[in-house]
C-alpha cells in the first residue's frame, strides 16, 4: 500500500511538471506598454506663419496636445498645419494649467480639402505628422466638440 501511494504522488509530481496551459496555438508575447516615448534627432524647423491675405478662407481652431505627449511640451514647441505639403498655419505652444494648447489659424482658397499636422516636440527632437481633418471655415474656433485633441501617438 505504500509503495502504491508513492507510485501515485510520483505520477501526480511527474504529470504537473509536464502540464502545460498551451492549447496547441502558438501566442505572440505581449510587448509591454512604453511608459516613455524615444528621442529623435530632428532639427526645429523653420515653418514660418502664411500670409492670410493669400487665402479667401481662415479656419481658427484650438488644439490641446494628447496626454501621451502633454508630459515633453514646452514653449518651444510647435504645429503646423499643411495642405498639399504648403504650410498653411502655425502655432507655438501656450501653457493653461497642465494643459498645453496651439491656437492655430489656417488659411485656404477651397473647402473640403485634406489638412495635416505636425508637431514639432523640443524635448524630444521629434516631429509627430499625422493626417487630421478636412478644412471647413465654419467650424466654430474651438471646434465642433470644444477643443480639437489629435492623436499622434496611438
Amino acid at each position: 500500500m505504500k509503495k502504491s501511494i508513492l507510485a501515485l504522488a510520483a505520477l501526480a509530481l511527474l504529470a504537473w511538471g509536464c502540464s502545460s496551459d498551451d492549447d496547441g496555438t502558438t501566442k505572440e508575447p505581449t510587448p509591454p506598454t512604453p511608459t516613455e516615448i524615444s528621442s529623435g534627432t530632428d532639427v526645429r524647423p523653420s515653418w514660418q506663419v502664411p500670409n492670410y491675405n493669400l487665402y479667401e478662407q481662415i479656419m481658427s481652431v484650438d488644439v490641446q496636445l494628447q496626454d501621451t505627449l502633454a508630459k515633453y511640451a514646452s514653449t518651444e514647441d510647435l504645429l503646423c498645419a499643411t495642405i498639399g505639403n504648403e504650410v498653411r498655419g502655425v502655432a507655438v505652444a501656450v501653457q493653461n494649467g497642465n494643459q498645453w494648447k496651439f491656437p492655430l489659424t489656417i488659411g485656404s482658397n477651397e473647402a473640403g480639402v485634406a489638412v495635416s499636422l505636425s508637431y514639432y516636440c523640443d524635448k524630444l527632437h521629434r516631429i509627430f505628422t499625422i493626417e487630421w481633418m478636412k478644412f471647413d471655415a465654419n467650424i466654430a474656433p474651438t471646434g465642433t466638440d470644444g477643443i480639437y485633441k489629435p492623436i499622434f501617438i496611438k
